[in-house]
């Protein structure tokens, strides 16, 4: 008897493809995208930092640091002469770049007198890169000071200055990305589960009395799409205005509000489209339950909502860019961190856009294939 049970009980898990996946598929998913992740923080698989030297060839000690760092297998380097320090400091400032050194051509080691001092323009978007470079300048300052070491006998003192690029000391970095990750990565969860309405109605065979009432199937999944689109929006809404209220985000400025309409709206739509292609794929509700776990949470760690996207390896980091909710982080990022104008959130804007009518015109397509086929007028 205990061995027939054990037969029907796996036979009933094999069946069931969704639960087979998420009982063996999911854990080795997830296992290996955070193990690609996180290996890259060993010695061995940190990517350079990317940073801008600002300094003259001529410029003595300075072009001797200059060249210290530029050997520095931990840093991606690129010299700029002193006339371009303002372009440089733009491109931090635009997260082109990590950080900028600046050396100005004047300076020279002071044996027993006061510590020389560098400025480092630094993205604190980014605390972990920030840390390696002021620790990777100090270095190269004593090695570039041996030389001169041997001659006077005291080494110079280097003091590292880190100096926020966007000038603007109070601002956390941290609340604008778990806003945006945390609240886009609920609104998926949100609008997968609310999606579950078209299995409910085909089921209770509601949904073949409004296509026989003419009711249309193109409108009723519109009115479907507009109703997760406005929940979604809410649902976000709420998760920035606490954000603000309780932990200090930049919310009511009419850049960050209007910034935030922007992209809230588009970035709704497209994860209640994709909602309700995932209901048009799926036959009942447990196995949209299901499905929708693991291709949210897939979504989520792909498209850097649960940690950032500086972190990942840099192939990791192409396949996230290619879902639509890290477009939205980008533009939460441009907006709340960044402080681009809004005209340069027009890429993610058209991303999100183009991917909403997508998902629509697709779950559309499937649903009126199951129409065709008798399906939603059980």
């Amino acid at each position: 008897m205990i061995s027939t049970v054990l037969r029907v009980t796996w036979l009933g898990l094999w069946r069931d493809r969704v639960a087979l996946s998420l009982t063996f598929v999911l854990p080795l998913l997830f296992f290996s995208i955070f193990a690609a992740v996180f290996s890259a923080m060993d010695p061995d698989g940190l990517r350079p930092v990317r940073a801008l030297v600002v300094t003259d060839p001529e410029a003595g000690f300075a072009a001797e640091i200059a060249w210290q760092l530029s050997g520095e297998p931990r840093l991606a380097v690129e010299t700029v002469p002193s006339s371009d320090r303002d372009a440089a400091l733009k491109a931090v400032r635009r997260g082109e770049t990590t950080a900028v050194v600046v050396l100005p051509p004047d300076l020279e080691p002071s044996f027993g007198g006061p510590p020389i001092t560098i400025d480092v323009h630094a993205d604190r978007a980014n605390p972990l890169a920030t840390g390696v470079v002021q620790g990777l300048v100090q270095s190269a300052v004593a090695a570039a000071s041996i030389e001169r070491m041997a001659f006077n006998g005291v080494a110079p003192v280097a003091s590292v200055r880190v100096i926020d690029a966007l000038g603007r000391t109070g601002k956390r970095p941290s609340i604008a990305f778990f806003a945006a990750g945390l609240g886009v990565m609920f609104l998926m969860f949100a609008v997968a589960g609310r999606g579950s309405i078209l299995i409910e109605e085909r089921e209770s065979g509601v949904l073949g009395r409004l296509l026989a009432a003419r009711v249309g199937l193109g409108r009723l999944l519109a009115g479907r799409w507009f109703f997760l689109a406005a929940l979604g929006t809410a649902q976000v809404t709420v998760m920035f205005v606490w954000a603000a209220l309780g932990f200090g985000l930049e919310l009511f400025t009419p850049h960050h509000f209007a910034g935030f309409v922007m992209i809230t709206v588009p970035t709704a739509a497209a994860a209640a489209a994709f909602g309700l292609l995932l209901a048009a794929l799926c036959r009942t509700r447990a196995q949209l339950s299901g499905v929708s776990i693991v291709v949210v949470l897939t979504l989520c760690a792909l498209g850097g909502n649960m940690f950032p996207a500086f972190l990942m390896p840099e192939r990791l980091q192409a396949v996230g860019s290619l879902t639509f909710n890290a477009w939205a982080l980008v533009a939460y990022q441009k907006v709340f961190w960044y402080e681009r104008p809004l005209i340069e959130l027009l890429p993610q804007l058209l991303a999100l856009t183009a991917a909403a009518g997508a998902f629509f015109v697709t779950a559309l397509g499937v649903t009126r294939r199951w129409q065709r086929k008798g399906g939603l007028l059980s």
